[in-house]
């Protein structure tokens, strides 16, 4: 019968694997950023260069949609109304208030505060 490890020796295999698989993702993010400096000089294909500025508004869409949809964790409608309603009148806001960001920022925290104590 073999004698059982440590708990020092398993505590330390799992940190050595946590450790290698935050270096190997990291390793991932960098070389996916260092493709587009490395290939800088070359022109991108017609396809990519069309769908590239589409890709921030895509994601900024999706982390910000699930605080609008479930501000809390869970879907609820007196979670969810107030944000809604605040992200449609700040958006209103800063198309009439000719794309003054300030104005219509500080327009959707007042209508979410307001909905919010409302509901």
């Amino acid at each position: 019968m073999r004698p059982l490890a440590s708990p020092s020796a398993d505590t330390w295999q799992v940190g050595l694997a946590e450790l290698l698989t935050l270096a190997v993702i990291g390793a991932g993010t960098y070389a996916m950023r260092a493709v587009f400096l490395v290939t800088a000089r070359h022109k991108l294909p017609a396809p990519v260069g069309r769908l590239l500025p589409y890709v921030g508004p895509a994601v900024l869409a999706a982390i910000a949609l699930p605080a609008f949809v479930a501000p809390r964790g869970s879907v609820s409608f007196a979670g969810t109304v107030p944000a809604l309603l605040a992200a449609v009148v700040t958006w209103m806001a800063w198309r009439c208030a000719k794309n003054n960001l300030p104005i219509a920022l500080f327009g959707g925290l007042a209508v979410w505060w307001l909905a919010s104590w409302a509901l």
